[in-house]
């Protein structure tokens, strides 16, 4: 059995989303308009920063290339979470948080005017950079070549930046209820439907598929990076971590193998 992944990119470049009622310009997805929409996130620059400008040149870089909404990443106040909780799990590099968001993302769309409002508050996790008060450009330009993989409907879904009272940054991500693949099959007992098997391979051949177009490599795959949200009628499963391995405040060497060895991609190794 073969299984062909969805088409990676999340809108259709055929389909017609109408005139903006502003620029009367095109829009290029659904209640969004690239021209007033990045004039928007333009005017807006001023009033945001992350305390790093570096990371808000990022940011800011992930906003005016932004093609639809949720293409970009936000600099999210830390007063804009309450409950949060470290819940945990830690990596080599990275702390686990869990929290609720107050104003959420701009996941709603008001159709008659146009425009996409917040949706809050939600649950969200938290990835705590650890030690990137001082974060290396080394780190920085990975991000850059990696943004496309965070903010992309094929792949586990990041809204933004913040920094904690520390001064370390933390990466704002959608809160998966099973979590991982690994706590998922634990919960199932490793009891699936073939329904549930097939929509995860290809749900995860999807999410490979958005990174290897973009001539990158994950670099670090395992269940513990593949996020699971059982629905209705089916099984969400979304990779995740994407551009987010290696240390934050030291320059990232290309001699140097990152993560648990029997998980890290053939194409990492000289």
């Amino acid at each position: 059995m073969i299984f062909k992944p969805y088409p990676s990119g999340s809108q259709d470049e055929s389909q017609s989303y109408g005139n903006c009622s502003e620029c009367k310009q095109k829009r290029t997805a659904v209640a969004w308009c690239k021209n007033c929409d990045i004039a928007f996130f333009k005017e807006n620059f001023c009033r945001w920063t992350s305390g790093n400008s570096k990371i808000d040149e990022f940011i800011r870089h992930t906003q005016l290339n932004a093609s639809e909404n949720m293409d970009y990443l936000e600099c999210i106040e830390f007063d804009q979470f309450d409950l949060v909780e470290n819940i945990n799990k830690q990596g080599a590099f990275i702390s686990i948080y869990s929290a609720i968001w107050m104003e959420g993302p701009r996941w709603s769309v008001d159709e008659e005017a146009e425009v996409w409002n917040r949706k809050g508050p939600i649950k969200v996790v938290l990835k705590r950079l650890d030690n990137s008060q001082n974060m290396s450009q080394e780190f920085i330009n990975q991000l850059f070549r990696y943004y496309k993989c965070l903010q992309n409907g094929a792949l586990a879904d990041c809204f933004g930046i913040t920094k904690d009272p520390t001064s370390c940054y933390m990466f704002v991500l959608r809160y998966y209820k099973n979590e991982n693949l690994y706590s998922y099959l634990d919960e199932s007992i490793g009891v699936l439907c073939w329904r549930d098997i097939i929509d995860m391979l290809r749900s995860i051949s999807t999410g490979l598929n958005v990174i290897h177009e973009h001539n990158l490599v994950h670099g670090h795959l395992h269940g513990g990076n593949v996020l699971v949200e059982s629905k209705a009628n089916s099984i969400d499963a979304k990779i995740s971590d994407t551009g987010l391995h290696g240390p934050v405040n030291k320059q990232i060497s290309s001699k140097h193998i990152y993560g648990v060895i029997p998980f890290v991609a053939p194409e990492v190794f000289d």
